[in-house]
């Protein structure tokens, strides 16, 4: 079922909505990462419901220990003043250098210098500057790869709380929000996910967080997380896709049937704000973006993991609308696999759509298994895929 629907089905307390209650641009106080405490309510005013309904659907039997998490925080700590404005890097290869040329006496061979790129240790909560516009980043840990965790849509970085501390341990993680999202600044334009790619791309480069990368992305950040590996493939060395909607689910949100359920509703609503850009605070033209996304054909022998919850459901809406709902969903999954020779499905029983919040040991172990290159290199049989 969509987030809205998941929401009503597992009503939680209601909290401060901070895409409404913040002031854009300022900094608001937060314990550290490694202390803070697990989200436990998603209760959004009216147009961030709606939108959230696309993201995907919730499973049949959520963990208990989702449904008590507690309230959220979603700001760089006072203690890490955030950064001046500083301008996008290109990326961090280094071309080699090369031997003086030879003189006519002498007969020389082409010497390369292999050069190595500094890599970051210490912890990292700043505000890297992208085209004019402040972009919050956090990172931790040391390592010899990156792991740049990609929130779903409207979500800044708080829902990865729970395992950025345990991949710090052996990786370098960092959790940049988006702009519009968190206590980053609005978008200046509209968004799709190749310019959202972009942007995250120069604000890493910008505060000296090189690759190589393993790219990590949730709900509409799956689509955010295949546009980089797309436009950047020589800085990456895999994907973790965590229960990423489909390109096909905006139009298969539309073609929900008024059946006069309230989960009817909630799809006909969603269908309608996802057409208006500027009615989301990350200005996504969701129809555009996802177009975008469908005709990324082939990541090559990258190595890919689609991590998806095993089972979801649409109380109250028609039985027919529900199972084209889940055969959408689950052909989504395959397709994404498909676009790696090595891609994978990874199914999660017990979990709701923030896994990374039930299962949190699930998403530990597949992203290790990738930042370790150990990862399962046996595709998903058989790739039944449409759209």
């Amino acid at each position: 079922m969509s987030d809205h629907a998941h929401l009503a089905a597992h009503p939680r307390s209601v909290q401060p909505d901070p895409m409404v209650d913040h002031v854009p641009g300022t900094a608001m106080s937060s314990p550290p990462p490694s202390s803070r405490r697990i989200p436990s309510s998603w209760r959004r005013p009216l147009w961030a419901v709606a939108l959230l309904g696309t993201l995907a659907a919730c499973a049949a039997s959520p963990s208990t220990a989702s449904e008590a998490r507690s309230t959220p925080t979603k700001a760089p700590t006072t203690s890490a003043a955030p950064a001046t404005a500083v301008t996008s890097v290109a990326p961090t290869s280094v071309a080699p250098a090369t031997s003086a040329a030879p003189t006519s006496s002498t007969v020389a061979t082409a010497v390369t210098t292999p050069t190595t790129v500094a890599r970051p240790t210490g912890p990292v909560d700043a505000f890297a500057t992208v085209g004019g516009a402040r972009m919050h980043v956090r990172c931790i840990g040391a390592g010899a790869v990156t792991v740049v965790l990609i929130a779903g849509f409207t979500e800044g970085a708080e829902n990865w709380a729970t395992i950025e501390g345990p991949l710090a341990q052996g990786a370098r993680v960092c959790s940049p929000e988006r702009f519009g999202t968190g206590t980053s600044d609005p978008p200046a334009s509209r968004q799709t996910f190749t310019t959202q790619a972009a942007d995250l791309h120069a604000a890493l480069g910008s505060i000296g967080e090189p690759g190589p990368y393993v790219v990590v992305g949730h709900s509409y950040g799956g689509s955010e997380a295949v546009a980089f590996a797309s436009a950047f493939p020589a800085e990456v060395r895999g994907l973790l896709l965590l229960d990423a909607s489909p390109t096909t689910w905006p139009a298969a949100s539309c073609a929900v049937p008024d059946d006069g359920s309230d989960m009817a509703h909630v799809f006909r609503d969603i269908c309608a704000a996802n057409a208006n850009p500027d009615s989301n605070p990350e200005r996504l033209d969701v129809p555009a973006a996802f177009a975008e996304i469908s005709t990324i054909t082939s990541l090559g022998a990258l190595p890919t993991t689609v991590v998806t919850a095993a089972a979801h459901s649409y109380p109250g809406l028609d039985a027919t609308a529900a199972a084209n709902l889940n055969q959408a969903w689950d052909e989504g999954q395959q397709r994404w696999a498909s676009l790696s020779t090595v891609g994978h499905v990874v199914p999660v029983a017990d979990t709701g759509h923030h896994i990374q919040l039930d299962q949190p040991a699930t998403v530990i172990e597949q992203i290790q298994q990738l930042v370790g290159g150990t990862t399962d290199t046996t595709p998903s049989t058989p790739p039944s895929v449409t759209g």
